[in-house]
């Protein structure tokens, strides 16, 4: 027997989560070095999804992530940098951010109810 321990499964959309972030890392670690933009790599993406019709996903389906503005960038990198720090993993960021939408939702939901 191996001395690993036995790893949890995962359901698939931890695993894309999982495989977005890393991807995510990736560009960061790419264009921090300087080797590309974030703009470089939607374009490639674009191009490869040209030569593959068959794989190409539509453009609805998931808006431009690398095409923020420097206010997002930002934001989501604070945000990555908190998680990070408080050694939350993919699992219990999603959870955490998932109460955050709510909480935002429930804010606008009440401030639609109300007149200023």
């Amino acid at each position: 027997m191996s001395d690993r321990p036995k790893r949890d499964s995962m359901s698939l959309e931890e695993a894309t989560i999982s495989n977005m972030w890393e991807i995510a890392a990736l560009v960061e670690v790419l264009e921090r070095k300087g080797l590309c933009t974030k703009q470089d790599l939607y374009d490639i993406i674009a191009e490869l999804r040209k030569k593959t019709p068959q794989a190409r996903i539509p453009e609805t389906v998931f808006p431009s992530p690398y095409l923020l503005s420097q206010t997002e960038e930002k934001v989501i990198d604070d945000i990555l940098a908190v998680l990070n720090q408080h050694g939350m993993d993919s699992k219990q960021s999603l959870e955490l951010l998932e109460q955050v939408g709510r909480i935002i939702e429930m804010g606008a939901r009440i401030t639609r109810g109300t007149t200023h």
